[in-house]
């Protein structure tokens, strides 16, 4: 009678636990259907779980390009754990059974794996992986039971119909991320080709180098969510590679002196450093090591690099500079999509790069790189042709350095050089964007000064003239060449009425400034000449 009656009562507990089971069962497959996410359904899968057969510790961990992550789903603690599929040895053969993973006197089979990545923590008894077409989405970790008794065939028989029951769902998840992640990146290459497209018409219309530079810094580290960029230029001449445009300092007055060409950046010789070995190989490199890379100590002084894209640029197949995107933001890392858009933007970069070397080497004096003669003719017809259109008026300056030929007779040419390079480059710096500066000819200058007055041209040459006198060229330890020199200013078309004319007169007074003194200004105008007294 004792028997029947145990039995019977087992039979009933049997019957209430597979009522109790198929009412899971059919609240799962509810919750599935109404699950926003697959991070929403694990988390009721794990609410299910834990409630039915008192796991202790349950915990999914989801693919993120070949790193298992936990992302804390239906988990209270604050502890991430991750591992990288490639190194977990239950993933090599694909099962649809719960895996044990450990041996009978309760020591994990994959210990050295549960070590390398701290897992130990999860206490984990099982292992069940979800695959779609053949490649594993997502883990699910299951400790021991709150009670610390084994898992009965009852149990493990529970499991796999619930993961049998959400894997069909989860999948169908999977599927709808891909796609989403498919329209996603397809959406950003539209995007970029736009960018791509954009650039390219503003290589042939933009005519200001740096800002091109700086606009196609601007859309990489826009695109690749970078906090900043440079480019940097080969110069033959010393063979070095040194910095000529920057975008995205937090210093902006930095940045913009830079640029401006105020601060000059160090330069590197070509061999050495990450910038160097993409120089010389003309191959891209992308690293996100940080200070763990030990090149980065020779590429930079910077202590905050920690990911860095560098690309050449090449024209003609040679290599003319290197575009250098730094630090991807939120602490992520550079992938290869980055670096092909960085590839991209760097080939309308070096067409823009070769174009303006061309057009500078065409254009410009070698020496102080102000423009040449018959380049400055071209401009001021230009200016003049759009003085007469618009009812404007402008200025020129003509300037003469003071006893040049006696720097040259007595320090030599080379010194002589050095004299024009400082003047030529006072003259960039203390003019306005708008204003046209050229090497007339020997040791003489001149400036178009666009929409100018001949009273507000005065007042520039005045500026000017006492910064150049400002000038100190270090011959040796005891001998100081400080240099000045003469102006003549006049105006179109109040004081002239053609380009002629108006070159005629400035060069007129500029030589009544050389016949009265030297190292003042004159003016042409009435036709006559005026000393400027700025007081």
């Amino acid at each position: 009678m004792t028997i029947m009656t145990n039995d019977l009562e087992e039979k009933v507990y049997n019957l209430q636990r597979n009522v109790l089971e198929l009412h899971n069962l059919f609240d799962l497959n509810m919750a599935a259907n109404q699950s926003r996410s697959m991070e929403d359904l694990l988390s009721k899968v794990a609410v299910l779980v834990k409630s039915s057969i008192d796991v202790k510790k349950l915990r999914f961990f989801l693919n993120n390009n070949g790193i298992f992550q936990t992302k804390n789903i239906a988990s209270n603690s604050d502890i991430e754990f991750e591992f990288n599929g490639e190194n977990a040895p239950f993933l090599q053969n694909p099962t649809d059974e719960l895996i044990k993973v450990v041996n009978n006197d309760g020591s994990l089979i994959y210990k050295a794996f549960w070590n390398t990545y701290k897992l130990d923590e999860l206490e984990t008894k099982y292992i069940k992986v979800f695959y779609t077409e053949g490649n594993a989405f997502c883990v699910c970790s299951l400790s021991a039971k709150e009670d610390n008794t084994e898992y009965s065939e009852e149990d493990l028989k529970y499991l796999n119909q619930v993961f049998s029951c959400i894997e069909p769902i989860l999948d169908k998840f999977i599927k709808t991320r891909e796609q989403e992640a498919k329209i996603q990146d397809l959406n950003k290459t539209l995007h970029n080709l736009s960018i791509l497209y954009n650039i390219s018409q503003a290589v042939n219309f933009i005519d200001d180098l740096k800002r091109l530079i700086g606009v196609i810094l601007d859309k990489a580290i826009e695109t690749v969510n970078a906090e900043k960029g440079s480019l940097m230029l080969y110069d033959p001449s010393d063979n070095t590679l040194q910095v000529k445009v920057v975008y995205g300092l937090k210093d902006k007055k930095h940045e913009d002196d830079i640029n401006n060409g105020l601060v000059e950046c160090q330069k590197m010789k070509p061999d050495s450093g990450i910038a160097g070995k993409v120089f010389t190989e003309k191959k891209s490199i992308i690293t996100n090591l940080g200070g763990n890379d030990p090149r980065f100590n020779q590429f930079s002084s910077d202590n905050n690099v920690s990911s860095l894209i560098c690309v050449p640029l090449i024209a003609k197949g040679e290599c003319i500079g290197i575009i250098n995107i730094t630090n991807k933001k939120n602490g992520k890392l550079f992938n290869k999509k980055d670096l092909e858009f960085v590839e991209a933007l760097a080939n309308q970069a070096a067409i823009a790069v070769d174009n303006a070397q061309l057009y500078e080497l065409a254009t410009k004096d070698g020496l102080t790189k102000l423009y040449i003669h018959r380049h400055f003719y071209f401009l001021l017809e230009s200016e003049i042709k759009r003085v007469q259109r618009y009812h404007h008026v402008l200025s020129l300056i003509m300037m003469d350095i003071d006893n040049f030929k006696q720097v040259n007779d007595t320090y030599g040419h080379l010194v002589g050089d050095m004299v024009l390079k400082e003047i030529a480059s006072t003259i960039q710096k203390m003019i306005r964007h708008v204003d046209i500066p050229a090497r007339y000819g020997g040791e003489e200058f001149t400036i178009i000064l666009p929409e100018t007055a001949a009273v507000n041209a005065l007042t520039i040459a005045e500026r000017l003239r006492k910064k150049i006198s400002e000038i100190e060229v270090k011959v040796d330890e005891e001998t100081i060449i400080r240099p000045t020199v003469s102006m003549g200013v006049a105006e179109y078309p109040n004081a002239a009425e053609d380009i002629k004319d108006l070159i005629d007169f400035a060069d007129k007074a500029l030589y009544v400034s050389k016949e009265n003194g030297k190292n003042c200004i004159h003016l042409y105008f009435d036709e006559k000449f005026t000393r400027y007294n700025p007081n």
